[in-house]
Order: C-alpha cells, then structure tokens, then sequence
C-alpha cells in the first residue's frame, strides 16, 4: 500500500522506481558499494528494504537513525550483533558456523553475540569470514548502513570499508545519506588523506516526484484505499507538497484516517511537516544561531544571495564578518541538505521546511 507511512519492504508497495532498481541490480555484479542518495523523505530507506529482498542475496541491514550524537564503537557493535541475528533463517546455521571461530565472535544457541569491548571482536575479520563464505556458496553477501553519514566520528568505518572493497570482493556494502555533502565528506571519495580515495562506487539518486508522477502516486494509492478524490485537491496537494514522496504519503495516510480528503487537509499536512522539517533544523541550529539567521532570511525572502547573505548576519552581530565565516556557515547548510545554490541563489530545498518557519522562525 503507498500510503502506508512505514518504511516499505515490498516491491508492490514501491511505486515508481523501476529504474533505480535495475541499476542496483546490475550493480551487483560489478561494483563493491553502492551509495544511495537523496533529500530527506525521498524514499530511500524503503528503496533499500525492497532492493536487498529483491535482490535475492543474503544480507544484513543497520538503522542508524536510532544511535546518539557521535555514537561510540560500541553502538556500532551493537546494531551489527542486531543485524547479524536477524539474517534470513536459510542462511543463518551456516553464517554462524563461518563467524564461531571469530575471536570475539560467540555462538549462543540460535544467537551471535559481539564482544563490544575495544580490543572485542576484529570487524575486519568478520567480513573476511563472511566474503569466504559467500564465495564458497557463488553468492553476494550485501551489508547495508542506512544514513551511514549518523556515524561519521567514528575514522575506523571508512577503513572497514577500504579492506572490505579491496579483499572482500563477495561482500557488497550499501548505504543511504540524506546529509548527502557530509556523506560523501565521511566516506572521502576524493580526499587523498581518506581510505577510500579513488575507489570505485555506484551511485544511485532517489529523485522528488515530478508533477505528473506525484499525481499517479495519489491517484493510485487513492484507489489502494477505495477513496474518490476531487481533482481539484490532487491537484492542490501536487503543487504544495513538491514531490517530496514523505509528504504525499503522509497526506495520504490522513487522508485514509478520515475517509476524505480536502484541500483543509492538505495544509495540515503542509502545517505537521514543517513542525517537523523546522524540528530537525532546530538541531543544527543548537550548534550555531548563524544557521538560524541564514534560515529564517531564505525563508522570507524565497531566494537569497551571498552578499545578501552576509549582510544579514552582520546585521544581526553588529560587526563584520570574514567571507570564510559566511563561506563556512553556507557550505555547512548545503552539505545538510537544508538549503541549495542555484544560478547563485541560495534557497530552502524542502518546502515544508520553508512553510514551518515561515509560521515559527527558528532561534536566531
């Protein structure tokens, strides 16, 4: 069903990424990771859940969005022993029987257990097992992180990653960003100090639905629920709501709620998200009140440039300011997703965004 607001497993509740899949299928026989982006609410979690099932493989899949700030080792330990527990029961006897001789590795009944200690179990290791195994089976174990850029403190994953690319070739690693710049800053694809410079991984962009496909995305999952809908509020929610598939699934799952669904509703949904939008901004916000100033300006003002830009926060601290303060401040916006530079005008990427703090400015 499209308008269930939970993450999707299943390939006939995923509507319209049949491109996408194909290239991570075919990715599969050639590359050793995969990275999937896009804007916050773009689907990708749930084009995740789907690709690895279809994908036919075993594998394991870690939700970092649940970890603390900085999460420790630790943690990271701790979601892979939950990951491992929950492989497919067809594989599982036999995975644990390749990881038993693991120093750190326990077997406990049907349980893998992980020594979190510092000096525990050797990830490395592990994946050398697991990648040994696939290979004897002809397989791919495929290892996934969603929103991997949540742990970007820890220096030890992208030498993880680095070993795994380059000796494990049966093990395919998969991870999702919404913070797409400060993904691609933790993984250093092209920073020559990083582990990773210069491997090789195929990217795949979780795009916004166009107008035309943000109206099939209704009208079907509309259908799904047995409710006939004015056009004239499809057409209303496709304009304010910008493709952005999160939010057409909220307003759809409302709109099941109540069995209707109207152009009131609609700006509910346009009022809950950016209560939620403004939320997760208010936490970058904590670290500076320049990203507040930035913020609450683009959204008055739609579109905002660089001059412009540093004037208003000059203005707000009564001094002037280095350009590689403002330069820094901007960058840190964009690398979150939260605002983007077009035909050098700065503006808010998510509309809902724009909208929630247009009603509750953020803390400046």
């Amino acid at each position: 069903m499209y308008f269930d607001p939970r993450p999707k497993t299943k390939k006939a509740d995923l509507f319209d990424r049949e491109a996408e899949l194909e290239q991570f299928f075919d990715a599969l026989s050639y590359t050793s990771l995969i990275v999937i982006v896009g804007l916050r609410r773009s689907g990708k979690t749930s084009f995740m859940n789907v690709a690895l099932a279809e994908s036919k493989h075993p594998y394991i899949s870690l939700d970092l969005r649940g970890l603390p700030y900085n999460p420790s080792h630790v943690d990271i330990v701790r979601k892979l022993e939950t990951a491992f527990n929950t492989v497919n029961r067809k594989w599982f006897t036999s995975i644990c029987d390749a990881l038993k001789s693991v120093k750190g590795v326990s077997i406990v009944g049907n349980t893998i257990s992980l020594d979190w200690s510092k000096a525990g179990v050797d990830l490395a290791d592990i994946f050398d097992k697991i990648n040994a195994w696939a290979s004897k089976r002809k397989e791919r174990f495929l290892v996934a992180f969603d929103e991997i850029q949540l742990i970007r403190g820890d220096k030890g994953i992208p030498r993880l990653f680095a070993h795994i690319v380059d000796t494990d070739h049966n093990v395919i690693l998969v991870v999702t960003g919404s913070e797409v710049g400060l993904l691609f800053d933790f993984l250093g694809f092209e920073d020559t100090e990083s582990p990773l410079y210069g491997r090789h991984y195929t990217e795949i962009n979780m795009q916004n639905f166009d107008s035309v496909n943000s109206e099939a995305f209704l009208r079907e999952g509309f259908r799904q629920i047995d409710l006939v809908i004015d056009a004239g509020v499809i057409d209303h929610a496709v304009k304010k709501l910008d493709g952005v598939v999160g939010w057409l699934t909220l307003l759809g799952a409302r709109c099941r709620d109540h069995n209707r669904c109207t152009k009131d509703m609609v700006g509910k949904v346009v009022v809950e998200g950016g209560k939620l939008a403004r939320a997760e901004a208010l936490k970058l916000v904590t670290l500076s009140k320049r990203y507040g100033v930035i913020l609450n300006f683009l959204a008055r003002v739609g579109a905002g440039s660089w001059t412009q830009i540093k004037a208003v926060l000059e203005a707000k601290e009564h001094r002037s300011l280095p350009n590689s303060t403002v330069a820094s401040a901007l960058n840190t916006l964009i690398k979150t997703s939260l605002i983007t530079k077009i035909d050098d005008q700065y503006r808010l990427i998510d509309p809902l965004l724009m909208s929630g703090i247009q009603r509750d400015p953020l803390p400046e």
